[in-house]
C-alpha cells in the first residue's frame, strides 16, 4: 500500500512540475525576448538578434555555474529544463512552438509576397540558386579532401554548407521593410530553393531515401499548390459567408497554414516550404485584409519570438573549447561565407542583377541552421560520416552555424543602408 500510495501521488506531482515549467519557461522566453529585441534595436541593430542572444544565455546557462552558485544554476536548469545545447529538452512542448513560430513566419512571408514581382525574379533566384548550392559543395568537398578526409566525408562537409537558413534572413528583411523589395523576392525564392537542392543532395551522399520518391512527392505537392490556387478564393467566399462565429475566419486560414505544412513535412521533411506557399496561394484573396493583421498579431506577439530563442539556444558556446573543432570551424566558416556571396552573387549577376543588389543576395544566404544541421545527423547516422570524426564535425558545425546566424543580420542592414537611407528620406513627405 505505502508503495501504490507513493507511486500515485508523485505521479501527479511530476506531471504539474513539467506543466509548471512549460509555462514558466514560455513566460520567461516571450518577456525577454521582446526586451533584448528592443535593447538591440537602440543600437541600430536588427532585433531578432536579441532574441538569438537571449536563446544563448538561456542554452548555454549550464556553462555560468561559478558565476551563479551551483545551486541557482541547478534550480534554474532543473525549473526550466534546460540542458546546454540540446535546451528544453524537458519540455518538449517548446520545440513543437518554435516550429510553429518558423512556420508562422514563412506564412506571413507567403502572404506579404508580391507575386508579379516573384514571376520577374525567377530567373535571378534559380541561376543563382544553382551557383550559390554548387560553389559552396565544390569548394567544402574539395577543402576537405585538401585536409585528409575521405571522399564520401568531403562530399558530406561539403553539403553542410549548401542550405540557407531561411528564418533569420527572412525576419531581417522584414525588419528593415526589405522583404517585398526586388532583391527580398528573389533571396526568399532561391532560399526556399535551396532547401529542396540540399534534402536531394544529403539523401544523394548518404543514401539515405530515394531521389526518386524526392521527385515523385515534390510533384503531387506542386500539384496540390495548383489545384489550391484556382479554388482557394471560391473556398473562402463561400467559408467566409457561411462560418459568422468569432473569427472563423481566421481558424480556418490557421488550419490551411498547419495542412500544407504537414503535407510538405510528409512529403520532403520541409514543413515551412508549405506555409510559404500556403501564404503565396492566400496572398492576393480579397479576405486578406480580414486576417491578415491577426495573423501577425499571433506571430510576432508569442510564436516567433520563441523561435529566435529556441534557435538562440541551440548554439553550444561550449564548442570554442575544442582546438580541432574550432580549427575545422574556422575553415568551413571562411568556405560558407565566400562560397554562398560569391555563388549566389555571381549567379544573381548573371540573372540580371546589378553587382549592389547581387551582393545583397549573396549576404542574404549566409546564414545556416535548420537543414545543415539535418544533414550533419543523417551524414553520422548513414556512416557518411564517420564515428571517429563525428565529435569533431558536430563542433565545427555548431561553430559555423552560430556565427553566420549571428553576423547575418547586421551584415544584412549594412547591404542595404542605401535603401534604408532612402526610405526615412521619403517617411516626412508622405
Amino acid at each position: 500500500m505505502e508503495k501504490f500510495l507513493k507511486r500515485h501521488t508523485t505521479l501527479p506531482r511530476v506531471m504539474f512540475m513539467n506543466f509548471t515549467a512549460f509555462l514558466l519557461t514560455l513566460g520567461i522566453v516571450i518577456i525577454f525576448a521582446k526586451i533584448f529585441s528592443s535593447i538591440i534595436e537602440k543600437i541600430k541593430l536588427p532585433g531578432v538578434l536579441g532574441e538569438i542572444f537571449f536563446g544563448m544565455i538561456l542554452g548555454n546557462i549550464v556553462l555560468y555555474g561559478y558565476l551563479l552558485g551551483p545551486h541557482i544554476s541547478s534550480w534554474l536548469k532543473d525549473w526550466l529544463a534546460i540542458r546546454g545545447p540540446s535546451a528544453f529538452e524537458g519540455v518538449e512542448p517548446m520545440h513543437y512552438i518554435a516550429k510553429l513560430g518558423i512556420i508562422m513566419l514563412l506564412f506571413i512571408a507567403g502572404l506579404d509576397t508580391n507575386v508579379e514581382r516573384l514571376k520577374s525574379t525567377g530567373k535571378v533566384a534559380t541561376i543563382s540558386t544553382i551557383m550559390g548550392v554548387f560553389i559552396p559543395l565544390i569548394m567544402g568537398w574539395l577543402a576537405g579532401l585538401s585536409l585528409g578526409y575521405e571522399m564520401r566525408e568531403s562530399l558530406a562537409m561539403g553539403v553542410l554548407l549548401t542550405a540557407t537558413s531561411i528564418g533569420v534572413t527572412v525576419r531581417t528583411l522584414m525588419e528593415i521593410n526589405m522583404l517585398t523589395s526586388e532583391v527580398g523576392a528573389a533571396s526568399l525564392s532561391a532560399s526556399v530553393m535551396d532547401d529542396f537542392l540540399g534534402i536531394a543532395l544529403i539523401i544523394f551522399v548518404t543514401g539515405t531515401g530515394s531521389l526518386l520518391m524526392l521527385g515523385i512527392n515534390l510533384s503531387i505537392f506542386f500539384i496540390v499548390i495548383l489545384i489550391t490556387w484556382h479554388y482557394i478564393p471560391l473556398i473562402l467566399k463561400y467559408t467566409h459567408r457561411v462560418v459568422r462565429t468569432e473569427k472563423g475566419l481566421l481558424g480556418i486560414i490557421i488550419g490551411i497554414m498547419l495542412l500544407f505544412s504537414a503535407l510538405a513535412q510528409y512529403s520532403f521533411s520541409a514543413a515551412i516550404e508549405g506555409a510559404y506557399f500556403a501564404g503565396i496561394i492566400l496572398s492576393n484573396v480579397p479576405e486578406k485584409r480580414i486576417f491578415s493583421n491577426d495573423i501577425k498579431v499571433i506571430g510576432y506577439g508569442l510564436l516567433i519570438p520563441v523561435f529566435f530563442v529556441y534557435t538562440g539556444a541551440q548554439l553550444d558556446l561550449g564548442v570554442f573549447s575544442n582546438l580541432h573543432a574550432v580549427i575545422l570551424g574556422i575553415v568551413i566558416i571562411v568556405i560558407a561565407i565566400v562560397g554562398k556571396v560569391i555563388g549566389r552573387g555571381i549567379g544573381a549577376r548573371i540573372g540580371g542583377f546589378d553587382w549592389h543588389k547581387s551582393i545583397q543576395m549573396g549576404i542574404g544566404s549566409i546564414p545556416r541552421m535548420e537543414v545543415a544541421l539535418v544533414s550533419l545527423t543523417l551524414a553520422i547516422t548513414s556512416g557518411a560520416i564517420s564515428k571517429e570524426h563525428a565529435q569533431l564535425f558536430i563542433g565545427a558545425t555548431m561553430l559555423f552555424v552560430t556565427i553566420t546566424t549571428l553576423i547575418t543580420p547586421p551584415l544584412l542592414k549594412w547591404a542595404f543602408r542605401k535603401e534604408i537611407e532612402e526610405m526615412k528620406k521619403k517617411i516626412p513627405s508622405s
